[in-house]
C-alpha cells in the first residue's frame, strides 16, 4: 500500500525557533560537511558553517518520513525524506530529536512499542494501551486502518488532526508524542489517561466542584482558541482525568482552524445535544460553539441531565446567569470565556483556588526547610522611655 504522508506535507506556525546548532550532513558515501542548522516552524535549514549566508539545504519536516540510526563518529543521526527529497543528518540534540519525533513520520511501531491491550474504538480504527519497550513507560495510540479511509476527505481530517494535536502543550489538553505508518495502518502516540468524565445521578456536583472543574476546562479551551483551533466536539466522552481533579480535553476528530469564511473540512459536525444551534442552522459561526457545548457538559454536572427550556433546576443566582450565559441560542448573546470569568461565582471559586494554591506552596517552602538549622536571634521589644 502506498505511503499514506507522500504529498501530505504543510506549513504552519508552530513557534518553533532552534538557532545554531552545529551539525553533520552527509554529503557523499564518506563525506560529511560541517553546518549551521536551523530550524524554524516546520522548515529545516542547513548553512555552510562560517558562512551564514550560504544554504547547503532545507526541508520541510511536517509528515517527513524520519529514520534515526547512529554512527561511531558522528554521534546521534536522522534520515529525513520529504517526498523525493532526503538528507542524512548526524549530531542531534535530544531536544532536536524530540521534535522530529513529533512532526515526523516513522516506520518501525511494531519495534518500539508492545500492545497491551484495546481500550476504546471509533469510526476508521481502535484505541490501544501500549507499553514503550526501551524505557517501559506507557501511552494510548490511537490506530487508523487505512483500508477504511475511502474518502479523500477521511484523510484530510486525519492529516488536519495531526497537525492540530501537534500544536497542543498545555496541561488540560491531550498531545501527541510521535506519529507511526505501517503498510495497513497508521499510529498515533498520546498520552495515557485512564480516566474519563462520567455523567449519572451518583455523582452530582455541588455548585463550587463543578465550577473548580469547570476552570479548569475553560483553561484548556482558551489555549486551543489562542491556536486558532475550534475544537467542535466538546462531551463527556471527550473529557480525560490526569487524576480526579485534572481533566483534559481529547479528541480533536472535528477540530479545525477557524475561518472567518466560515468554510471547513466538516461544517456541520459535532454530537447531538452538544452542537450548538448556529452550527445545526447552518450559520456562519466561530469559537463560540464549544462555548454552547461546554455549557451543556456544566449543566450534566449539576443535575446529570442534558438541558430543557422546561427545567426548573434550583440554582444558585449566580450559577443559573452563568448556565444562561453559556447556553444562549443566539451567539452573539452567549458568554465568551472572558464573560464566564468574570460571574461573580466563578470569581470566588478562582480566589480561592488561588489562595489553596499559594498555601500549598508555603507548605511545600516550609517542608524544604525543616532541616535547615535554626538561626538563634535576640527578641525585639520597645521600651518606653
Amino acid at each position: 500500500m502506498d505511503n499514506f504522508f507522500d504529498s501530505q506535507c504543510y506549513e504552519v506556525e508552530t513557534g518553533i525557533a532552534l538557532k545554531k546548532q552545529i551539525v553533520f550532513l552527509k554529503v557523499g558515501t564518506n563525506n560529511f560537511a560541517r553546518c549551521q542548522l536551523s530550524l524554524e516552524n516546520t522548515i529545516l535549514t542547513l548553512k555552510n558553517f562560517g558562512e551564514e549566508s550560504q544554504i547547503l539545504n532545507s526541508i520541510n519536516i511536517a509528515n517527513s518520513y524520519i529514520e534515526f540510526n547512529d554512527h561511531v563518529c558522528m554521534g546521534r543521526g536522522v534520515k529525513i525524506r520529504q517526498q523525493k527529497k532526503e538528507l542524512l543528518i548526524y549530531g542531534l540534540t535530544s531536544q532536536l530529536k524530540q521534535i522530529l519525533k513529533l512532526y515526523g513520520i516513522q516506520k518501525d511501531f511494531a519495534n518500539q512499542y508492545k500492545v497491551l491491550k484495546q481500550i476504546g474504538s471509533g469510526s476508521f480504527g481502535k484505541v490501544y494501551k501500549v507499553k514503550n519497550v526501551q524505557n517501559e513507560q506507557q501511552f494510548a495510540v490511537k490506530m487508523f486502518e487505512k483500508q477504511l479511509l475511502l474518502d479523500s476527505s477521511d484523510k484530510s481530517a486525519i492529516v488536519k488532526e495531526i497537525q492540530i494535536l501537534r500544536l497542543m502543550d498545555h496541561q488540560n489538553v491531550l498531545c501527541i508524542k510521535e506519529c507511526y505508518e505501517s503498510d495497513q495502518c497508521l499510529f498515533l502516540v498520546e498520552e495515557l489517561f485512564e480516566m474519563q468524565m462520567e455523567i449519572s445521578q451518583g455523582n452530582i456536583l455541588k455548585e463550587d466542584e463543578a465550577i473548580s472543574l469547570l476552570l479548569k476546562l475553560l483553561n484548556g479551551l482558551e489555549y486551543i482558541h489562542s491556536k486558532k483551533i475550534i475544537h467542535r466536539d466538546l462531551k463527556p466522552d471527550n473529557i480525560l482525568f490526569r487524576n480526579r481533579e485534572d481533566p483534559i480535553i481529547a479528541d480533536f476528530g472535528f477540530a479545525d482552524f477557524y475561518r472567518e469564511d466560515g468554510i471547513y473540512l466538516f461544517q456541520k459536525c459535532g454530537t447531538r445535544n452538544y452542537i450548538a444551534p448556529e452550527i445545526i442552522t447552518n450559520k456562519n459561526y466561530d469559537y463560540k460553539v464549544d462555548i454552547y457545548s461546554l455549557g451543556v457538559v456544566f449543566h450534566q454536572l449539576l443535575t446529570a441531565q442534558i438541558p430543557r427550556p422546561w427545567d426548573n433546576y434550583k440554582h444558585s443566582p449566580d450559577c443559573q446567569a452563568l448556565l444562561n450565559g453559556m447556553l444562549q441560542v443566539n451567539a452573539i448573546d452567549r458568554f465568551s470565556i472572558k464573560d464566564i470569568k468574570q460571574n461573580k461565582l466563578v470569581r470566588r471559586i478562582q480566589r480561592r483556588s488561588q489562595i489553596f494554591d499559594a498555601m500549598g506552596s508555603l507548605s511545600d517552602f516550609t517542608q524544604q526547610n525543616m532541616s535547615t538549622p535554626q538561626i538563634k536571634t535576640q527578641l525585639f521589644s520597645i521600651n518606653s522611655a
